[in-house]
């Protein structure tokens, strides 16, 4: 598609075919830039479908936008950089957008529905769970636009922690919508603005300001240095909000899903040992469940955290080889045997941190910021739990090179000597405290800058250098669930809450809303044997893993569990496809439920706790 225009509005409204965005002059945002101090605007087609926008503002800031778009997936994916080419600083600058646009609405469409998604809590003891669940808001006619709408989480650093960094807008009468995500692994912020409207008053239309972007920054910019504007996804479907799920979700199957051994990944089947053993195993104990995972149809044999020396989590940055009272001949011989039983080896690392007494640590302490000790926190983290504001272990500098380095060898040497195939990548800690202790106002936010680009570079470079290496993403569960991650990712580890079948279920249908079915993992982790097809396909949603002493299972259940894996196994790669359901967040885990994934002429569809039927069924009749 070709325009010769530098009329950023009508480029937007005509691609996304959504006159909403006509209006459009400065598609992004500097905090302390208003939209009138940006210069003339200049728009170039770089490709046929790629354009950047540039501008200049009073204060001497250079902008370059950047756009590309999806006919397929009718979306865009925009990102930016800012240069301060003045002379002077640019003092209080908290964030930085590079999707901040007027959205004007017609009388008739009314003001907008906005959907918004909430992010992990650890760990949900009730149903329902906040994890995951939306919540529907319309804008409302008023004088009193003191506030914008917005959304964000809660502010430690951690992506999903509290609200997700996804949303969906549509009009009032729910014909167009367009779905958002931030492909920012930090703090972000959302916010939607209505300009103010008198009581009685019929205004011929509605204007809507809406901004995505990175935020937690207190930075003086100083002449000559860059800040990234981070990558924003949007959809447009035709529709209303849960229309504007599913075309999210189809672009982030079709253009951000990361390949794997150069094809698609599907929903994968694994064990994992921690709910099983915890840190109480070795090498002995672990080779009892591997002919019997084998056997029962398992692909990935997985070893969680503790292999290591100090045992998990006293021993992380104690990376160079396994915990010889564990494994006393190395790990090596463990995984051959996994890798033996016709299974792929997969284990945890958590690369972001490391204990202070840890050979990483001790080698290079150059190479961390430090944490505060208990007496030092902000006011902000009073109240967190300890396990995740641990002292004593610190954050690695992803920005400096000799870590990305570092990182990329040590899985290229496991992907070799291992045959490592699946990996955890865990993130246990609030990283916001290192990211600002010991740093003045002015200068913060570059740590959460060079963290998050750094940690974007590493796995990338990891990604290409080990093709057929499964990343699970995961954060105390899902407290860092967004598209970069996604990108960088097959899977995540959707949540900590692993032992209440509803609860699971939940969060796998939730997920789904807004995310491929290879997305949302969990694992079946119960104390006991006797599963039925209520707890199997309750966890089949998405990843479908099992934690647990299967060797001793009865041999009844097994043929059973060994049965749910191979129909897992047969409607998986549905779980890819469109997904759809009527039933909103549910009320009562005894509520109906019926979701269906397909396209024409394939597909999945599951019953939950219908009358009259058996508490769950899957039918892989074809949706027309």
């Amino acid at each position: 598609m070709e325009f010769k225009t530098n009329d950023v509005g009508a480029v937007l409204a005509r691609l996304l075919e959504c006159p909403w965005l006509r209006d459009v002059r400065i598609p992004f945002a500097v905090s302390t830039v208003t939209r009138d101090e940006w210069g003339p605007v200049r728009l170039t087609q770089n490709a046929a479908n790629n354009w950047t926008v540039s501008s200049r503002s009073v204060q001497g800031l250079e902008a370059d936008w950047h756009l590309v778009y999806f006919p397929e997936t009718a979306s865009i994916e925009c990102w930016g950089e800012v240069v301060h080419r003045g002379d002077q600083p640019l003092c209080g600058v908290t964030g930085l957008s590079a999707w901040s646009v007027p959205m004007q609405f017609s009388a008739a469409e009314g003001l907008p529905w906005i959907r918004k998604f909430n992010g992990a809590e650890f760990i949900a003891t009730a149903f329902p769970a906040h994890d995951f669940a939306y919540q529907d808001r319309r804008m409302v006619e008023t004088a009193q636009v003191y506030n914008a709408y917005t959304l964000k989480p809660f502010p430690d650093g951690r992506s999903s922690n509290g609200a997700m960094p996804f949303a969906v807008l549509c009009d009032g009468q729910k014909h167009r919508a367009v779905a958002c995500a931030i492909e920012w692994s930090g703090m972000w912020e959302m916010s939607f603005r209505q300009s103010a409207v008198d009581y009685g008053v019929k205004p011929d239309g509605y204007q809507v300001e809406w901004s995505a972007g990175m935020a937690g920054l207190k930075l003086d910019l100083m002449p000559g240095e860059k800040l990234p504007m981070p990558r924003v996804v949007l959809a447009v479907s035709p529709g209303g909000l849960d229309a504007g799920c599913s075309g999210l979700r189809r672009h982030i199957r079709r253009h951000i899903t990361p390949k794997l051994a150069g094809g698609e990944p599907l929903p994968p089947t694994s064990f994992n040992h921690w709910f099983a053993f915890d840190n109480d195993f070795n090498e002995e104990s672990l080779s009892k469940a591997v002919p019997f995972c084998a056997e029962a149809g398992l692909e990935y044999f997985c070893v969680d955290g503790g292999w290591f020396t100090g045992g998990f989590r006293l021993g992380i940055g104690n990376w160079s080889e396994g915990d010889v009272a564990r494994f006393p001949k190395g790990i090596k011989p463990f995984s051959d045997l996994v890798r033996a039983s016709g299974m792929k080896y997969g284990t945890w690392f958590e690369p972001e941190y490391a204990h202070e007494d840890s050979e990483i640590y001790r080698a290079h302490p150059e190479w961390f910021w430090r944490s505060p000790s208990a007496e030092t926190r902000p006011s902000w983290a009073e109240g967190l739990s300890s396990w995740f504001t641990a002292p004593h272990t610190h954050l690695m500098n992803f920005g400096l090179s000799e870590v990305r380095e570092w990182w990329v060898n040590r899985f290229v040497r496991a992907y070799e000597e291992w045959g490592m195939r699946w990996v955890r990548w865990d993130f246990n800690q609030v990283p916001r405290l290192n990211w600002e202790e010991g740093v003045p106002t002015g200068k913060i936010g570059w740590r959460q800058i060079e963290h998050i680009t750094g940690l974007y570079t590493t796995l990338d470079e990891i990604m290409k250098a080990c093709p057929d290496l499964l990343i699970e993403q995961c954060a105390s569960g899902g407290n860092r669930v967004d598209v970069g991650l996604a990108r960088r990712g097959h899977t995540f580890w959707m949540n900590d809450h692993t032992t209440n079948t509803d609860l699971v279920r939940s969060f796998q249908v939730a997920l789904n809303r807004i995310l491929p079915g290879n997305y949302p993992n969990t694992n079946l982790c119960q104390k006991r044997h006797d599963f039925t097809d209520y707890d199997f396909l309750s966890h089949g949603l998405g990843g479908f893993g099992f934690s647990g002493r299967v060797w001793e299972m009865p041999r009844p259940d097994f043929e059973r569990f060994k049965s749910a894996i191979s129909r897992f196994k047969a409607y998986r790669h549905l779980l890819l496809e469109n997904f759809e359901t009527l039933q909103g967040n549910p009320g009562d885990a005894q509520d109906f439920l019926r979701a269906t994934f397909g396209k024409p002429g394939a597909g999945v569809a599951f019953t939950f706790n219908s009358p009259g039927v058996p508490p769950a069924t899957a039918s892989m009749d074809p949706l027309i």
